[in-house]
């Protein structure tokens, strides 16, 4: 097995993880309030202002291009280090990228019927996470050129040069622990099944 397989296999499952994350990250919905979602109502006053400043921050006609610049800025980050290995084999080089676009493109797709879901989410999240009079302030804000310019163009931070390499940096760093962790769960799963052989399974 090359070098660069191997590589995937580590690094596939995790970097994939990683791009679906991305827009979800830049939703900004915080998983304290997500944990706070099942037992705090909704403020119906607080939701009016929050759907307003989600709607600034993520225009109908420009949303999806902001919730696939993320994950296109990801990707390409994801290529100059998880997969650099592949540089010296063009043609496992060619099979990945070919099957990595072929999910996102379809994953975008799917992450377009999601989006009205998520941001009501952000919004109901601001809701919990916000005072009233605090989401007031934050519409104000939103409300301005800059406010309008600092929400609509947060995401565009991830392909800014200086975040970019920085966020390279920690993806390099990343990769032995990943490869220790796809080593250790081989090994650890080949064991257990050796013990426990599964089971076949009763799923249509």
């Amino acid at each position: 097995m090359s070098k660069a397989l191997r590589n995937w296999q580590a690094v596939g499952a995790v970097a994939l993880a990683a791009l679906l994350h991305a827009p979800a990250a830049h939703a900004q919905a915080t998983a304290n309030a997500q944990g706070q979602s099942a037992v705090a109502s909704v403020d119906p006053a607080r939701l009016v202002i929050a759907r307003e400043i989600v709607g600034i921050a993520f225009p109908t006609d420009k949303r999806e291009a902001i919730f696939g610049g993320a994950m296109d800025a990801m990707l390409e980050q994801m290529r100059a280090t998880m997969f650099s290995s592949m540089k010296n084999d063009p043609g496992a080089e060619k099979i990945v990228n070919g099957k990595v676009d072929g999910f996102v493109a379809g994953s975008k797709v799917i992450l377009r019927r999601h989006i009205p879901s998520m941001l009501d989410a952000v919004a109901e999240a601001y809701t919990r996470e916000f005072s009233e009079a605090e989401l007031t302030e934050l519409r104000a804000f939103a409300q301005t050129n800059t406010g309008t310019h600092f929400l609509q163009r947060s995401s565009a931070v991830m392909s800014d040069p200086s975040f970019r390499a920085s966020n390279e940096a920690y993806m390099r760093d990343l990769m032995p622990s990943i490869e220790k962790m796809r080593t250790e769960l081989l090994e650890d799963l080949t064991r257990y099944f050796m013990e426990h052989p599964p089971k076949a399974s009763t799923d249509s």
